[in-house]
């Protein structure tokens, strides 16, 4: 009993820390999904204002460019060759799985794996419906990652397993303790997996767009609008240096 009374505070202790991790790991996760939402909407917008222009642009600028050659004003581009670059080996089956032989490094981990979450590893004890599916599930995702070659994926799986909370089982209270640092760290996890995906949003080309339109909205000005006009211009001046590059072809040919 003395034993199970000194192991409270700290069990309770570890329960606050990890309901203030949980609000910590939602928030973080509805602010990511709000600048997802906002990313695909910027996107749409972009594809029906300026996607159109650009579909009008580029066709101008290749036939400006095939007038000029024509006119003797510009030199044609060298051939350039379309071949597949030195170097890039192996090929992927219709399921997207590589063709080329597992290394010794992939075998060992996905046996590492395969006896963590295999279902027939399960104590006939400990054989509960949930434990079930989620050995099921892993072990699944492990063959399709051992398929596909994919060491890193192998590892994580391995590494969520071993952070799973439910593994202690028990109501004693050293595994009350366990399972709530096994939560924490799940969740600690997640967060440095959200900060991640944070940053690898930012990194996209829409999302490096966003931030630019962000920060010319802060200074009083609309960015978006701008490469509208921008894009809007160079048409007017491709259509222009087209009619002039037809004039100077038909007069070479005089």
């Amino acid at each position: 009993m003395t034993r199970s009374t000194s192991l409270q505070p700290a069990t309770d202790a570890t329960a606050l820390h990890v309901a203030a991790m949980e609000l910590q790991v939602a928030a973080r996760e509805t602010e990511l999904d709000d600048l997802k939402a906002a990313l695909q909407a910027l996107q749409a917008r972009y594809l029906d204002k300026i996607g159109p222009l650009y579909a009008e642009l580029i066709p101008l600028d290749e036939a400006v460019a095939e007038a000029e050659i024509k006119a003797g004003l510009r030199v044609p581009d060298p051939d350039r060759d379309d071949a597949a670059e030195p170097g890039d080996t192996g090929t992927l089956t219709a399921s997207g799985c590589s063709t080329a032989a597992p290394s010794g490094d992939l075998k060992r981990m996905f046996r590492d794996v395969a006896r963590a979450v295999h279902p027939d590893a399960l104590p006939d004890a400990q054989h509960d419906e949930r434990t079930r599916y989620r050995r099921h599930s892993l072990m699944a995702e492990a063959n399709r990652a051992y398929a596909e070659r994919d060491e890193d994926r192998l590892r994580l799986i391995l590494h969520a397993w071993a952070l799973d909370p439910e593994l202690t089982a028990g109501d004693e209270p050293e595994n009350e303790q366990a399972r709530l640092e096994r939560r924490a760290a799940t969740l600690s996890a997640r967060l440095v997996q959200i900060d991640t995906e944070f940053a690898d949003v930012h990194r996209t080309a829409i999302g490096r767009l966003k931030t630019k339109i962000d920060d010319a909205r802060a200074q009083g000005w609309d960015l978006f609008a701008e490469m509208v006009r921008q894009v809007t211009r160079e048409i007017a001046l491709a259509r222009a240096k087209l009619k002039r590059s037809q004039k100077w072809e038909v007069r070479s040919q005089k």
